[in-house]
């Protein structure tokens, strides 16, 4: 579940700009106790608090309107007009009753302290709240004043608080924030606090303040945050019969064809006509009373590998983010629309038919690179998937599609029922149909389309032909399925008016992989070994799309209007009508450009028009197989780590350990990190750094880190720095990895031991400035390079650094700093003649006169991401620097298997077509083709794949070290195939 950030002023000025349905009488006040500041983990603890009260209590949302940090920034929670859980007899209801918040901490004696940031937002969001509703000072209830609490904590006296607030009551008022970049609503926090997961809970719902003891201790104790505890059981959202009661007018659940009356949630003629006959009525109505007609109705078709809870869960994601766009709209953010999402859970059996397939092919093997699995193992998987029924169990699969919408079929009883829905008088003219496919989903469309274009000719009265907007994600279908079924079928008044495909590029689908077995997408698997004929050509990859003159006349490939569009992923743009960012065949219902898209697309909206934009998840690290299906011991070693299987060793069958080849997934060792972020120097403060360590820190819990230690503001001195990173590295051994990251001001000092100069003119020493550099105690390249230089062989060591001058910040570095453009801020301090003086005084103090060798990048241990180039700025703006932003958000968008070199790629590419900052990668040249985040191979590069290891032809697989799928596993491969066959 995704909740939003924002500062204080950015609520004061949402509590002025929120459309209030409900009168707020009360402010009540608690503490959360558990989490408390230790524990705190940003967006990762409101989540886990969501799933706490929604999991554990049962309750529809988590119990707080909002919740206050330790930092003083506001996270948003249950919807403003929904009373919450508060305390038993003190709730309200959805006319009137109070405005809820916690704070993250325990303030009972001798606990957390209540100060600072936290307590001033506090004492703002009462009085705020209070002013709007024109509400006394006495109106701030305490929970220990409802119930036999502690909460907010014993160290807080009600009396001596009401009086503070009392005092800003009476305070001359401060200018009013507007809330938006040009002075209007901000309508994406409108739209946060406006969602409808919430519902009114039962009268005496209540928070218990030690409830959550448990459950939060145990995330700190796995280093995980307590979502991932709670979800540990699978997927991110229980099925719960609320969650459940939620998806009932928006989901239609079909088992081969027909209704489905098992599983989780079933669907049957009763429950599918009381989405026409009584939601669907009621959203025209609301629409043609807000004048937001038409409504647009979307159905959606989810992918063959997609089992029925996790289809749900996909569907709840999806849902809430259709109702809070449509929320927001409500508000009056931008142009008039109104949509009503309705999913089709279709249950093909596919996926579990397809992993007991290819748990039947006994592969073993070396690792190789990308290329080699084109000629050696991919080719195996694909002629055991042929030989196994593939084509069966695909063709199975497909038929199941195309039952739903023959007559009795479920689909058919849908479009039926919504011809007849569109045919009433208050009805007609009104709705506008929209569908979206997935993968598979494009060939449930391919039936469903001309079926409801059929029923809707039989009703003419409906005024309607067909699907006013179509969009395939991946379309898994074949070209001459799609044009027979649907090819004469697009254009004006048609059965689909325009068609927009989303779907990778070639090199793109290739880099792919099915569950760590094929090595390529599952499109290729399916156009070589799933179809009846090998080769046949599928509609969602580009060679196929190339080869075709109509369907490159369809979508304008050759030019000139066309009813048909194509955006290719990765798009440049992650915003707007044509972005799209997946590079997974699975990812493209999981991607916020993508989906985004749609919705301006779907809603008729443009680039610039304000959406609630979807939610980013976290990466899947086996893409849409993880967690689908429990994968049989026989595949277990296809996506073990390398050094893993066969004990690991040199010249064994495995590759060996820690080796970091591309292609292969990193070894399961020990992840460390420190991150530092310094905004409060003495001069030239900064205002997004300690964010960005945040920031970081929840990354990297997402990759599987153990141990992420923190250093903010005064905590992050020279020596403080210099020791957690020490400790980092004693305490790591061969196959684990550590990673630094920095957030703060960098500069160039005297370089005080030669290595940094050019012929008689003296060097400088790149530096980043801890809290304590003032005083001369900078930390220059040298250090760094020292400390990394420690390393146990194995330990791969990736730092990630962002201020100025940091280009090779571990190495050296020449150039000068460019200006910042107005309301950002640069991260680099040019030293005062003091300030470089007490550095040169410092650095004689260490008593280290020697000269340390000129390292070049051929001798560096660790690899370096930084902001920019010596001769730019690194900059900050909107609270995070930038660099930090890009690179995170490409971590998010899943980061397993790709390089230091492809990462960086990426992370360059997020910055758009005109960079005002290039970020820079600094290591070995053969690191750069290491697997990122990845240790080394007895802490030297890999060598790169020689030309000689590139095979030429099919027939002759390669002998080179590191190679999948030489003769001997090609052999064992194929017997074992031929074995599995003679089974029953």
């Amino acid at each position: 579940m995704a909740f939003t950030q924002m500062t204080i002023e950015q609520f004061e000025a949402l509590v002025k700009n929120y459309n209030w349905k409900r009168k707020i009488n009360a402010v009540h006040m608690h503490h959360t106790w558990r989490p408390n500041h230790a524990q705190y983990r940003g967006h990762a603890t409101i989540q886990a608090m969501w799933r706490f009260h929604t999991q554990v209590n049962g309750w529809s949302d988590i119990a707080q309107h909002i919740t206050i940090a330790p930092d003083g920034t506001i996270w948003t929670g249950r919807a403003w007009n929904t009373p919450p859980a508060s305390a038993a007899g003190h709730n309200g209801n959805s006319s009137a009753g109070p405005f809820m918040f916690e704070i993250i901490g325990d303030f009972d004696t001798g606990k957390d302290p209540f100060r600072g940031p936290q307590r001033e937002t506090v004492l703002r969001v009462i009085v705020a709240l209070q002013k709007r509703f024109g509400l006394a000072p006495e109106t701030l209830r305490f929970h220990n004043q409802m119930s036999p609490k502690s909460c907010p904590g014993t160290a807080i006296n009600y009396q001596a608080f009401l009086n503070e607030v009392r005092d800003l009551h009476a305070a001359p008022a401060a200018r009013a924030a507007d809330g938006g970049e040009e002075g209007g609503p901000d309508w994406e926090l409108i739209a946060a606090v406006s969602n409808e997961r919430s519902f009114a809970d039962p009268a005496d719902a209540e928070p218990q303040e030690h409830g959550t003891e448990e459950f939060f201790y145990e995330a700190e104790s796995r280093g995980r945050s307590g979502m991932d505890v709670a979800a540990r059981g699978g997927g991110d959202i229980d099925l719960t019969e609320t969650v459940l009661d939620f998806l009932r007018p928006h989901v239609i659940n079909l088992n081969q064809g027909q209704f489905s009356d098992g599983g989780k949630f079933q669907s049957d003629g009763g429950q599918v006509r009381a989405i026409f006959e009584q939601h669907l009525t009621q959203a025209v109505e609301d629409a043609e009373r807000e004048g937001k007609l038409p409504l647009r109705i979307v159905f959606y078709a989810h992918g063959g590998l997609v089992s029925e809870s996790n289809a749900l869960r996909m569907a709840f994601t999806h849902i809430q983010w259709w109702k809070a766009n449509r929320e927001l709209n409500r508000q009056g953010g931008g142009k008039n629309y109104s949509v009503y999402p309705l999913y089709f859970v279709w249950e093909t059996g596919f996926f579990e038919t397809l992993g007991q397939l290819l748990s039947r092919i006994r592969l073993r093997g070396r690792r190789a690179v990308r290329d080699v699995f084109d000629f050696t193992t991919d080719p195996v998987i694909e002629m055991a998937s042929r030989t196994l029924q593939g084509p069966t169990i695909w063709g199975g699969m497909k038929f199941s599609a195309d039952l739903a919408s023959r007559p009795e079929g479920g689909a058919r009883v849908v479009a039926e029922m919504l011809a007849e829905f569109c045919s009433r008088d208050e009805i007609r003219g009104k709705v506008e149909l929209h569908a979206v496919g997935h993968s598979a989903g494009s060939i449930f469309h391919a039936h469903f389309i001309p079926a409801v274009q059929k029923v809707l000719e039989d009703k003419p009265e409906t005024g309607l032909t067909g699907f006013k907007e179509v969009h395939f994600l991946a379309p898994a279908i074949r070209v001459d399925q799609f044009e027979n079924l649907l090819g004469n079928r697009i254009g004006n008044g048609q059965a689909i008016e325009r068609l927009t495909m989303y779907t990778m590029r070639r090199d793109v689908e290739r880099a792919d992989h099915c569950a760590q077995v094929y090595r390529k997408s599952l499109l290729y698997l399916i156009y070589h070994a799933l179809e009846r004929d090998p080769r046949t050509p599928i509609l969602g990859l580009e060679e196929s799309l190339w080869k075709d003159p109509d369907l490159r006349r369809l979508f304008g490939l050759t030019g000139g209007g066309s009813p048909g569009e194509v955006i290719w992923s990765p798009s440049p743009s992650e915003e707007g009508r044509s972005a799209s960012r997946s590079r997974t065949h699975g990812g493209f219902d999981n991607d916020a450009p993508t989906m985004n898209s749609i919705l301006r697309r779907v809603c008729g909206l443009d680039d610039n028009d304000p959406i609630h934009s979807f939610p980013e998840k976290r990466e899947r690290s086996l893409n849409e197989w993880e967690g689908q299906v429990d994968w049989p011991e026989e595949l277990a070693f296809m996506s073990e780590a390398p050094g893993d299987r066969d004990g690991g060793q040199e010249g064994g069958p495995g590759i060996g350990p820690f080796r970091g080849e591309a292609g292969a997934r990193s070894v399961t060792g020990t992840r460390r990190a420190l991150c530092v972020g310094i905004d409060e120097y003495p001069t030239a403060p900064l205002g997004g750094c300690v964010a960005d360590a945040r920031l970081w820190r929840e990354t990297l819990a997402r990759h599987r880190f153990a141990e992420i230690q923190t250093l903010f503001n005064g905590e992050a001195t020279r020596g403080a720095i210099l020791d957690r990173l020490r400790a980092l590295i004693a305490a790591s051994r061969a196959g684990d990895v550590v990673v630094f990251q920095f957030a703060g001001h960098g500069t160039q000092a005297r370089d005080m031991t030669g290595d940094e100069a050019d012929g008689d003119t003296p060097g400088l020493d790149e530096a980043i400035c801890p809290h304590d550099f003032g005083d001369g105690r900078l930390l220059i390249d040298d250090d760094l390079a020292e400390v990394f230089r420690s390393a146990p062989a194995g330990v791969g060591i990736t730092c990630f650094i962002d201020c100025c001058h940091s280009g090779t910040i571990t190495r050296f570095a020449v150039g000068g700093p460019t200006g910042a453009a107005s309301g950002e801020k640069a991260r680099y301090l040019k030293l005062t003649p003091e300030q470089m003086a007490a550095h040169v005084r410092f650095r004689r103090g260490l008593g280290r006169s020697r000269a340390t060798t000129h390292r070049g990048p051929q001798e560096m241990r660790e690899v370096v991401f930084s902001a920019c180039r010596s001769d730019e700025v690194a900059l900050e703006s909107n609270g995070n620097g930038h660099f930090t932003v890009r690179a995170t958000r490409v971590l998010q968008m899943g980061a397993d298997g790709i390089t230091n070199q492809e990462f960086y790629r990426r992370v360059l590419e997020a910055f758009g077509p005109a960079p005002r900052q290039h970020p820079v990668l600094d290591c070995s040249p053969a690191s750069q083709e290491f697997l990122l985040l990845a240790p080394v191979a007895g802490g030297t590069p890999a060598s790169p794949a020689s030309p000689s290891s590139t095979p030429s032809t099919a027939g002759s697989p390669p002998r080179a070290d590191g190679a999948s799928g030489d003769l001997e596993a090609l052999s064992r491969a194929l017997r074992a195939a031929a074995d599995a066959l003679q089974r029953p």
